[in-house]
């Protein structure tokens, strides 16, 4: 993994970057930047590990439907002038790919004339190219996410461990983003990188 590649990449792009070596670290700086506004979270075992809710909550209008479930919930999600998410992986070529099932973690990243994103994540997520990390997207990071709902997709059989790219009702693994650069009229994409293995 070449961070300084992937640093460069991602500015290249047009994305803001910050870098931190722990997570308390990029918690910190966060909780600072996000003041006094509406925000969403996405779906994301990274959010989860930093703790944001309960910080962000203290001074900010947060939406989140892992805290409350339900389509308003998600409505506020996609309507907040600030969304932070995680990312499947991110290629060292600077390209950014997530996997849903619903589609609201990829509108809310993906619209918003003068919204911020935020897109937070341990370097773990961090692979030589787009192949690499497009499989890393769908048989470590979606598979790892299904795990965590009952099913019957074939990923979470016991000879599972992969995507079968199945046609299960309830499959996860709807739609593939990938962010090449920024969406036109965002205020700004940021992608904050830790140095820890965070998230799925």
């Amino acid at each position: 993994m070449d961070l300084e590649k992937t640093i460069r990449a991602l500015r290249g792009r047009g994305f803001a970057v910050s870098h931190f070596a722990t997570r308390g670290e990029a918690a910190d700086y966060l909780d600072e930047a996000i003041r006094d506004t509406t925000v969403g979270m996405g779906g994301s075992k990274t959010l989860d590990e930093l703790g944001l809710y309960d910080r962000l909550t203290q001074h900010n209008d947060v939406a989140w439907h892992w805290r409350e479930p339900g389509f308003e919930t998600l409505d506020k999600e996609l309507a907040a002038k600030v969304f932070l998410s995680s990312a499947n992986a991110i290629s060292e070529d600077g390209e950014i790919l997530n996997i849903d099932g619903r589609g609201n973690r990829l509108a809310s990243m993906v619209y918003g004339p003068g919204k911020t994103v935020y897109i937070v994540a341990g370097t773990n997520k961090i692979c030589p190219d787009f192949d690499s990390a497009l499989y890393r997207a769908r048989n470590t990071a979606a598979v790892q996410n299904m795990a965590r709902f009952a099913g019957s997709q074939p990923c979470q059989s016991p000879k599972g461990g992969r995507c079968f790219d199945c046609r299960a009702k309830d499959r996860g693994c709807n739609a593939l983003l990938v962010l090449w650069g920024v969406m036109f009229d965002m205020a700004k994409v940021e992608i904050v990188l830790i140095d820890e293995d965070l998230g799925m």
